[in-house]
């Protein structure tokens, strides 16, 4: 079973902290769609995934949820409690798979009086705003096969494993391009023997080469992956 240090912030923790959170982490295991957190909810937990991949969301008046960003293993969800309670986005699981809870004012707590669990959630914290600017970058600059090769490393960096879950089309839907550009390009790689696909599922064969291929934002927002 994956423990909490598997989460990149909390591997980062001091042994000494690490031990006084420990009892105070809860394991969960969440499901595809399982909403974390509504809009406007008061939160009571922050969240630490260690394989699942949760979705920031913003609702749109006429009912549509626009990912922001996801988080994985790199990251946490409820970071904004720092200004409050209260949550202004959507957290809906987008990759099933286990996070580690910790409850708000344990974690509210230590932040404040640990400058170095403070730098932590600081990095993550610009780590996740490079991420929701990046896409915008490369949107405008880089091919469709470029973004595609970007969107899944990007993504296999935050769970464990090299398996996806995902159809074209909504891979597409989350780059904002075409399905058919998603199949020509995922065809494309398979042929390569970089990837393999099936119905609703994406599986690397050959990350080395498939980080070859890709474009400055995937070595700009993972500067150690490329290492």
């Amino acid at each position: 079973m994956a423990s909490p240090l598997s989460n990149l912030m909390i591997n980062q923790l001091n042994v000494e902290k690490y031990e006084k959170l420990l009892p105070h982490f809860i394991l969960n295991s969440l499901e595809v769609g399982q909403l974390v957190f509504r809009p406007h909810e008061i939160i009571r937990h922050v969240y630490f995934p260690v394989s699942a991949i949760i979705s920031m969301q913003i609702d749109t008046s006429d009912g549509f949820s626009a990912d922001i960003v996801l988080v994985g293993k790199e990251g946490m969800v409820g970071s904004g409690v720092m200004g409050g309670n209260q949550n202004f986005s959507r957290a809906q699981v987008k990759f099933s798979g286990l996070a580690y809870k910790l409850p708000v004012d344990i974690f509210q707590s230590e932040l404040g009086h640990d400058s170095a669990f403070l730098k932590i959630w600081m990095a993550a914290t610009r780590q996740m705003i490079l991420q929701i600017a990046m896409p915008t970058v490369c949107s405008s600059r880089h091919s469709n096969e470029q973004q595609v090769i970007r969107w899944i490393l990007n993504t296999l960096d935050k769970t464990q494993g090299q398996v996806l879950q995902i159809t074209h089309q909504e891979m597409a839907d989350i780059l904002g391009i075409r399905r058919e550009s998603v199949t020509m390009t995922a065809s494309k790689l398979s042929q390569e023997g970089l990837i393999e696909t099936s119905r609703g599922q994406m599986q690397v064969l050959d990350r080395p080469q498939l980080q070859a291929r890709a474009c400055e934002c995937y070595k700009a927002m993972n500067p150690v992956a490329m290492q």
